[in-house]
């Protein structure tokens, strides 16, 4: 892939995105959007990544949409069409997606964390959906801001345009491990390696699931649940899972 705002490295079961503006916090200009949708399309397509750590590069995740290029009116509508699938992509694909934040994780930036699996925030990160500032709207953070941490404080945050502080994204729900700034890194690849451990069939189903939860009613659920076991029961990981519990080991998927 000819990539010009990221750069994506497959390293065996773990591919690693890299955001890559650092000179403006890796805001997002037009051809951001269409970079981050094609790893996205390429890494859903990879049966061999079982995991996807974005982080990046600098000194910020990222700061969001680039203002200035919004000022000079370079952002079609469309833009913001291809930019949800690729948020999209990396919320339905069957791998595990980790957003390494630190720094400021700011509008679309925030975005990308919340279409995200699991969050790991070094301390002193700033969070905020500053849309409104703009007169935009926050696109489908609308949608996944109210379900992580209710439509209450999802509409603080929201209608308001603040900042807050990674302590108190904590408290809310929108921080999954929250980490010393100088462990960064290290406890990246521990939790990176947590998950990699559990990467199986029951996983990805589980995900899936997960990601239905709030859309259907008991009983239909109850049915892709029975689905979704069954497929985990009928896989090569089961047997391996099962074979190490009687081995007493830890099982190699």
């Amino acid at each position: 892939m000819q990539l010009e705002t990221m750069r994506c490295e497959v390293k065996g079961p773990v591919a690693h995105v890299t955001l890559n503006r650092p000179d403006v916090l890796n805001a997002m200009n037009v051809q951001w959007a269409h970079d981050f949708l094609a790893i996205a399309e390429d890494l859903k397509r990879n049966s061999q990544v079982k995991i996807v750590v974005i982080r990046g590069g600098g000194r910020a995740f990222s700061s969001g949409i680039d203002l200035k290029a919004l000022s000079r009116r370079e952002f079609p509508l469309e833009w913001f069409r291809v930019y949800e699938r690729g948020l999209r992509a990396i919320e339905t694909m069957d791998k595990v997606v980790i957003s390494a934040i630190h720094g400021y994780c700011i509008g679309g930036g925030l975005q990308v964390a919340l279409a995200s699996d699991i969050r790991i925030v070094a301390e002193g990160t700033k969070f905020g959906l500053t849309a409104v500032k703009e007169c935009l709207v926050p696109g489908m953070g609308t949608y996944r801001l109210a379900r992580f941490i209710g439509p209450g404080r999802a509409k603080r945050i929201i209608l308001s345009g603040e900042f807050i502080d990674a302590q108190e994204a904590n408290a809310m729900g929108l921080i999954d491990y929250l980490v010393p700034q100088a462990d960064f890194d290290k406890r990246v690849a521990e939790i990176t390696q947590v998950y990699l451990n559990a990467a199986s069939e029951g996983q990805r189903q589980a995900k899936r699931l997960v990601n239905l939860a709030f859309d259907l009613d008991w009983d239909e659920f109850l049915e892709k649940y029975i689905e979704a076991q069954a497929a985990a029961l009928a896989s090569e990981q089961h047997e391996e899972a099962m074979a190490a519990f009687r081995e007493k080991r830890e099982p190699r998927f």
